[in-house]
């Protein structure tokens, strides 16, 4: 994240959400009465699929007819032996979650939806993940089709094979050798930063602050692959904090360079498929400098700094 994107971020308020265990199934005057109306059918897909990282996906639940009140539909789902070549079962909450087996389509409408949470394990890489999907229970309606093959895509690659613990170690700034425990993800996937940028998390043993690592880029042939030291990039994923400076602050990714510190850098980093190491240029070093957020402006303080840089599993 640019230091010109920061300002709506950083001031952006937290939202709270709340959950509960509330299922549809619990309410059964919800929506009102059931259907009466007769040649009403509902079904399920044949097959549908999503990718392993769309947290929750839904799978559509088709009425076809005119209904007079809601058509209740309950599925259950059913761990497969005999799968399509080149995947393997999907079993419930080790691979998904079903977030309620009961669906309420109200009268007048065409589609509910049962909302499934994929378990993702960012750089898993693993065959294509199958399970069954079927009605057990229509109420105000009969069911035309009721069985569906359900396929949870894995999308991971040299990208997300990157995800996981790394240990990034260096000197500080008195000369220090620490080390601190990063966990680094990939940016959310509906971002334009997606399969560009990570986000390492624990840099300088706070879990709230991140090494930004951009540019990512792989040579499949090759067997090798770069990434960047995002420098001009906000240390946290949006957030900024009440340092007992003038105003919040947020730390920004600096280099420091022999007349002072800058964003104008750049230190091109390698690794290869066995993605356990990245070789970080010698003369790489990183400064979390504190940027106010009512000005934009660096406020001449610091959170920490590291030099000669090691990044390894």
């Amino acid at each position: 994240m640019k230091l010109n994107k920061i300002f709506a971020v950083a001031l952006a308020a937290l939202a709270m959400t709340s959950c509960d265990d509330n299922k549809a199934e619990d309410y059964p005057s919800f929506l009102g009465g059931v259907n009466s109306a007769s040649g009403v059918t509902v079904s399920l897909p044949a097959t549908f699929s999503a990718n392993e990282n769309e947290m929750p996906f839904m799978v559509p639940v088709t009425v076809t007819g005119e209904t007079n009140g809601k058509v209740v539909v309950t599925v259950q789902t059913k761990e497969l032996t005999a799968l399509p070549a080149g995947t393997e079962p999907a079993k419930v909450v080790e691979h998904y979650n079903v977030t309620s087996y009961t669906v309420n389509v109200p009268a007048g409408e065409t589609t509910g939806y049962i909302e499934v949470m994929p378990v993702w394990v960012t750089g898993e890489i693993n065959d294509d993940r199958v399970f069954e999907m079927s009605i057990i229970k229509a109420e105000g309606a009969s069911v035309a089709n009721a069985s569906c093959q359900v396929t949870i895509v894995n999308i991971d690659d040299p990208y997300t094979s990157m995800c996981g613990s790394w240990t990034l170690s260096g000197l500080d700034r008195n000369g220090n050798t620490v080390s601190y425990k990063l966990n680094v993800k990939s940016v959310d996937p509906s971002s334009d930063d997606y399969g560009h940028v990570l986000y390492g998390f624990g840099v300088f043993g706070e879990s709230d602050y991140l090494l930004p690592l951009t540019e990512f880029t792989y040579d499949e042939e090759a067997g090798t692959g770069t990434v960047e030291i995002g420098y001009g990039e906000m240390m946290t994923d949006g957030l900024a904090f009440n340092y007992g400076l003038e105003a919040p602050a947020f730390p920004v990714c600096l280099y420091r360079s022999a007349s002072g510190l800058t964003m104008s850098h750049q230190a091109i980093c390698t690794f290869d498929s066995t993605y356990s190491t990245v070789t970080i240029p010698g003369d790489a070093n990183i400064v979390g400098g504190l940027f106010y957020t009512t000005t934009m402006g660096f406020s001449g303080y610091t959170i920490g700094e590291l030099s000669n840089l090691t990044l390894t599993r």
